[in-house]
């Protein structure tokens, strides 16, 4: 049996007023990667596929773990960084 790789769709979330929507991306076929990069440029989490108001990146000025609501944690890197 040959190993395949699992393709995450990425999904943005809203949250307002105590209830959440969510939505496919627009960009049809977009995907997380394993650092958190969507193939149309967001940042979203590589465990669930979310991004928006569910994922918090704390703003230090020095790299730190992005967190998001189904507690998955991660350090963010740039597309084409990571070996």
């Amino acid at each position: 049996m040959t190993p395949t790789a699992i393709a995450i769709p990425h999904m943005k979330m809203h949250g307002f007023a105590g209830d959440h929507l969510l939505e496919r991306c627009e960009d049809a076929g977009c995907t997380v990667d394993e650092r958190g990069n969507a193939s149309c440029g967001r940042l979203a989490c590589p465990s669930c596929g979310f991004s928006g108001s569910n994922v918090t990146v704390p703003s230090t000025g020095r790299p730190t773990f992005a967190e998001c609501s189904c507690g998955h944690a991660w350090l963010p890197e740039p597309a084409g960084v990571a070996a």
